[in-house]
């Protein structure tokens, strides 16, 4: 699976990706780097769940 061997950043950006494809927007810059700070503080195997398990596509 293409997603075990991301780095962290990798995910971080995959993740960020999907919940915009989501959202269809950004409410603001702010927002956006309060999502990707929440996100960076996620451990690898926390993202790579979410990936896998389709909790944000």
């Amino acid at each position: 699976m293409k997603n075990m061997h991301m780095k962290h950043k990798e995910l971080v950006d995959q993740v960020s990706a999907n919940l915009f494809k989501i959202s269809g927007k950004i409410e603001s810059q702010r927002s956006w780097l309060a999502m990707r700070n929440y996100l960076e503080q996620l451990d690898t195997e926390q993202l790579k769940l979410m990936l896998k398990e389709d909790l944000i596509i």
